[in-house]
Parts: structure tokens; sequence; C-alpha cells
């Protein structure tokens, strides 16, 4: 039996069981817009292919499925680019399907073409130009096995002579074949006095979280975070102390300067873990586990890496020293660099607002953030669940988490959904509340309004003397107004008790809800790191760095 070129991609994506199709119509892409009407699969019309992208990211970032977004050639695509470049960093599983002009007019300037492979090959982890029809089915397959292995975008090119009906293949689908890993049990030592595991996003995977969980409580040596770790464990285990980086724990961030071994399982070792790094961890020897060599010793340098999958190290059994006196010196700086923030009864506190909010859920509700303060407040004040966390953490993507929110719901439709925001990253991605009164989308929102762009005015304060230049906004719409214009719910508050009240109810209702909290302007995230110093050197909190050569680590 022969198909239509344009039926056997949709053929295609649903023999690679996708639920929905993240998309917006244009010229390029109507062939395959056809074949989506006549096919009954099911399409989520946004309202910016930004947008699209971000909700196939919170997609399949909260199920472990691959998100799957249509746009056409041009400036269809180029929209896209942001998205791409988030799902990129954050390692999330995406195939974008692009339009192209027609194969004659390829590399011609013509209307709404552009050279799609270049603008984009430094932010996806693979292109593919549909350079003859008959290649359509392997495509899809290989993008597939590509975005679920590599944990990244790919981008499939498709010019529109090449998606016409008038081109007949035969349905047959090519199933790509993958080898399984075959995993045995070794004793590996660790001659160290002051070992550390730190894990970072590549943890988020079902099967690692228990393997995660019961490599740890075997070995007994504690673990720590990046701030992308969060939600790819369980946040109760014992051994867990907390995350680093410039915002994180000053208690770990000065664990991790002490020690003498780090374990660091899928994480980059980014600029914002690290601060400077020729003054990263100078006790310690470091190894590497991870699966995109791309990663390894890219920033700092791994005195041995493991170029392996997780589940093979993580099945390993530990032989270590006894680090008893390293769990002492641990304990200290837990009790010593205690989380702490003045109780504010007369402004509405964005960290009391966190933890009510955490207090109410249990912890049990899907989290989403855009990017500022308000990300920073509700990871530091809020303990997530497995895989309750979904955030633009590397690029840093003001309006992600609206668009990503959507995403979520889509994949756990039976699930609370909770986006945390500020009005500067809302504003960014607010035309999709038409997307959500289409599809009656649920989910609750928290804006925490300071009304300024609340790090870039902390920055200002504390490297430009208060010269707050384009921070502030003077002009924001009537949230509540704008909300109920969809026929919505909205509140407003600047009492933190009348907002306890509100949400010990809507967290129950089966409804969407905007939230508008006002809170202190003056209110910013602490500890912050010194630019270009070690990682136990903060603003605002007490630097044990000059203590540091009276420590005996022969003792430790």
């Amino acid at each position: 039996m022969k198909i239509s070129s344009s039926k056997s991609i949709i053929k295609s994506l649903l023999s690679e069981n996708i639920e929905f199709i993240f998309g917006y119509p244009g010229g390029a892409v109507l062939h395959i817009y056809d074949e989506i009407f006549k096919s009954g699969i099911k399409h989520i019309l946004v309202r910016h292919e930004q947008a699209a992208i971000h909700m196939a990211d919170g997609y399949s970032r909260s199920s472990e499925k691959i998100g799957t977004v249509l746009v056409t050639s041009g400036p269809g695509y180029t929209n896209c680019i942001t998205g791409l470049a988030t799902s990129n960093f954050d390692y999330s599983s995406i195939l974008v399907l692009c339009g192209q002009v027609v194969k004659k007019l390829i590399s011609q300037n013509s209307f709404q073409e552009l050279d799609n492979l270049n603008i984009s090959t430094t932010i996806i982890k693979n292109f593919f130009p549909l350079n003859c029809y008959y290649n359509i089915q392997y495509l899809i397959s290989k993008s597939f096995d590509i975005a679920k292995n590599k944990k990244g975008p790919v981008v499939i090119d498709f010019p529109k002579d090449l998606t016409n009906n008038i081109f007949k293949i035969r349905e047959k689908y090519p199933f790509i074949k993958k080898n399984k890993l075959k995993y045995k049990k070794e004793y590996i030592n660790f001659n160290f006095k002051r070992p550390i595991i730190l894990i970072g996003g590549g943890i988020k995977n079902f099967f690692n979280f228990f393997l995660l969980d019961k490599f740890v409580k075997t070995s007994k040596i504690p673990f720590i975070s990046s701030f992308m770790g969060l939600g790819g464990f369980n946040y109760r285990n014992l051994y867990y102390l907390g995350w680093l980086g410039m915002h994180g724990d000053a208690c770990v961030n000065n664990i991790i300067h002490f020690s003498d071994f780090i374990i660091c399982i899928g994480t980059r070792l980014d600029d914002r873990i690290t601060n400077e790094n020729k003054l990263f961890s100078p006790y310690s020897k470091i190894i590497h586990i991870d699966i995109n060599k791309e990663s390894i010793s890219k920033t700092i340098f791994c005195n041995n890496f493991i170029l392996i999958d997780l589940v093979y190290f993580l099945n390993k059994n530990i032989k270590k020293k006894n680090i008893l006196n390293w769990w002492k010196f641990i304990i200290f700086l837990k009790k010593f660099f205690k989380k702490k923030y003045k109780n504010e009864f007369f402004f509405c506190k964005p960290q009391q607002i966190i933890e009510f909010i955490f207090y109410l859920s249990k912890g049990k509700m899907f989290i989403t953030t855009d990017v500022g303060q308000h990300q920073m407040f509700a990871s530091k004040y809020y303990n997530f669940n497995y895989k309750c966390f979904i955030t633009s953490g590397g690029l840093g993507t003001m309006g992600f988490g609206f668009p990503s929110a959507i995403g979520i719901k889509f994949a756990n439709k039976n699930k609370k959904i909770l986006l945390i925001t500020g009005e500067g990253s809302f504003q960014m991605m607010m035309q999709e509340l038409s997307t959500c009164k289409q599809y009656k989308i649920v989910i609750l929102i928290i804006n925490l309004n300071n009304q300024s762009l609340g790090m870039v005015k902390q920055w200002q304060e504390i490297n430009y003397k208060n010269r707050y230049s384009h921070s502030y906004i003077n002009s924001l719409p009537n949230f509540k107004k704008l909300i109920n214009s969809y026929y919505f719910y909205s509140f407003s508050f600047y009492n933190l008790k009348k907002f306890f009240y509100l949400f010990k109810k809507i967290i129950f209702k089966n409804i969407f809800c905007f939230i508008n909290i006002y809170i202190n302007q003056k209110e910013n995230v602490f500890p912050i790191q010194i630019f270009n110093k070690s990682m136990c050197e903060f603003i605002t909190f007490f630097s044990i760095k000059k203590y540091e050569k009276k420590f005996n680590f022969n003792y430790l």
C-alpha cells in the first residue's frame, strides 16, 4: 500500500506514540496541516512559536516523552530559536518539524526562506534537511532516537513540495534497533577522607532516581545538587545537604570548597556552580560520570572521568575510609549557616509565601518558574518531590514558565500545576492565556509582584550603587482585569494572611486562577557569591575563608 508523503509524516509520528503536536500553521506546512485535519491527531494551537517549544519542553521534562513541534518556514522557525537554545541547555527531548520553501527556490532569497541549518547549528543536537520524500519515515525514526538518547532538540527541515500529496511512498515504518547495555557489579576504592557526591540535571530519570537513593544509602557519602538537579532525587534523604551555586546554600558552598574528593554525576560544572574556576574546590580530586563527552572537563579539569551510562556507575559498590569526622564538620557548617530570613508582618515576604505554598501543597504539585528572584526563592524555600521542579536553568529564559506549565498540564492531566512567576517574565508570554482558554487548561499562577525586574535591580544595588537603570516597570497592566477578560479567576493581595486563607481553598479547586501578590521591593536573594572568588566567599553572609588555614585537614 502506498500513502502520500504528508500522511507518512503523521503515520510516523503516531508510530512513536506522539500524543500532542504543539504548533502554529503557515504556508510551508499546509500540506501537513491538511493531513492533521484528516487524521484527528491532537494539535495544540499556540499564539507564538516560542511558546510551542517551551510547551513541548515542559511536556517532555515532566513525562519522559518526546515533545513535538510543527512550525512554518522563515519567521515561524526563527521565533523558535530561544526555545531551542533553552531546551538544548537543559537537555530536553524535543523534535521540531519545520517547513521550508520548495526545493528549486532554496538559496535564492525567496519569500520566507532562511538557512535554518546555519541559524541553529550550535543550539541543537542534530539537523536533518529532507532531500528526498522517500526518506521521511527514516528521518523521523532517527530523529526520535537521537532526541531520546542525546537529550536535546532535533530539527527536520521539510521543503513544501516534498510533503505534497502527489508523492506516494510505501507504508513501512523503519524502527531503529536499540542496543541494550549489560551491567555488572564491581567494587571501587575511595582513599579519601572528605568525599562528596554532586548531582546535576542528568540524574532526572525514573530508574536512576531509585538507584541514586540506594547508592547513597549504601556508600553513606553525603550528596549535594546543582540548581538543575533539584527534583531529581528524594529530598527527604538524610544524606542530602542542599544545592550549591551562585545563590545556593552557604553551607553547601563551604562543604564543596573543603572537600577532597568530588564525584560529579550528570552535571556540566558550569560557571554558576564553580564561580572562579582556578579557586574551585582547591583540595579535591574530581571524577566525572556522564554519558555526554562534551560535558567532561568543559570548565573544570577532572582527574578521572567515566564516559558511561549512569546506571552502570550506580550499580557499583563503594569501599571507602571512615568519614565520621567529615560528617561532624558538615553538621557544624549546617548549623552555622542555617537558612534565615527576618519575618515581616506589614509586607508580603516571598520566602514566607513559598513556605506557605509548600506547607499547604505538601510538595505534591508540579512547580514551574520563570527566571529571576522568584525562581531563586522557589528553589530555596520549596522542597521538591521527584521531577516536580521544571525551570530554565542553563539559558535562563524569561517567559519560559507559563507555556511550560501548559505543556506540563497536557502531560499530567490529573496533577496540580503551579507556576511561580514575576510580572516581568509573565508579560513575555501572557498571550498564551488565549491557548489556556481554548483548551480549558487548569493551572494556578502565583505572581510575586515587586513592580521591578528583581534580579536586575539587585545587581544594580550591589554593583552599580543603586543606579536603577531601566529595571523598574512603570506601566504594568491591571492583572486582575487582564485575567478576567479571558473569564478566568484572579485575585490581588498585599496581606499575607488573606493570601494564606485563599490559597488554602483554591488549591483544591479545579480552576484556572491567577494570584497577584505585591511583595516588598527591597527583598533580595541571599547569599550571593562574590564574582571571581572561591565558593566560600559571599555577600551578606559571614565567610570562613580567612579561617581556612586554621582547619586541621589531617584530622578531618
